[in-house]
C-alpha cells in the first residue's frame, strides 16, 4: 500500500528499493524502516522547496535534493557550541569514558577535551534534527503503509 505525504506518493516500489539501505531482524522491520527514511526525506525535500532551497542546476534529482535539505538543515537546527564548562562537566561526570585503554588510568581532561566538544556537538544536531523532523511531521499530512509498528509511529 503507498504512502502519501501531503499528497505526494511514495509507492511500494520505491520503500522496496530502500529496503536495501536498513538492515533489520525481519523484513518487517526492513519495509518499516525504509518507509519511515522515505517519509522523512519527503518532509525535508516538501520544506526545502517551500523555502525555495531547490533550485534545479547541473547535478541529478537526488544530489539537488540532498544539497537542499542540508540548506534547510543548516537554517532551521541551531546547535549551540559547547562551551569549556560544559566539557568539563560531561569530562567529570564520565571519567569511565576516558581510561587509558593499557594503564586504566583516566586520560587529563586537556586531551580529551576536543573530543568531548565534538560528541556534545553531535549529539545536539542530532536531537536537533530529531525535533525538526517531529515538527514537519506534525504539520504533515501523512497516510498508508502500516504507519504503526513495534519500534512505534512512523515519524517519531
Amino acid at each position: 500500500m503507498p504512502i502519501f505525504v501531503n499528497e505526494v506518493e511514495i509507492t511500494d516500489d520505491e520503500v522496496h528499493a530502500e529496503m536495501k539501505h536498513h538492515p533489520a531482524s525481519s523484513i518487517d522491520d526492513a519495509r518499516q524502516q525504509a518507509a519511515r527514511a522515505l517519509v522523512i526525506r519527503q518532509l525535508l525535500v516538501q520544506e526545502a522547496f517551500r523555502k525555495k532551497l531547490l533550485v534545479p542546476n547541473e547535478c541529478s534529482k537526488a544530489e539537488q535534493e540532498e544539497q537542499a535539505i542540508d540548506q534547510l538543515l543548516n537554517l532551521e537546527v541551531l546547535v549551540p557550541e559547547a562551551n569549556d564548562e560544559s566539557c568539563q562537566r560531561y569530562y567529570e561526570q564520565n571519567q569511565e569514558r576516558f581510561l587509558h585503554k593499557k594503564s586504566g588510568k583516566t586520560l587529563a581532561f586537556e586531551r580529551v577535551k576536543d573530543h568531548i566538544n565534538q560528541y556534545l556537538h553531535t549529539r545536539s544536531l542530532m536531537t536537533g534534527i530529531s525535533q525538526y523532523i517531529k515538527t514537519l511531521s506534525y504539520q504533515a499530512r501523512i497516510v498508508g503503509h502500516d504507519l504503526e509498528s513495534s519500534e512505534g509511529p512512523l515519524v517519531q
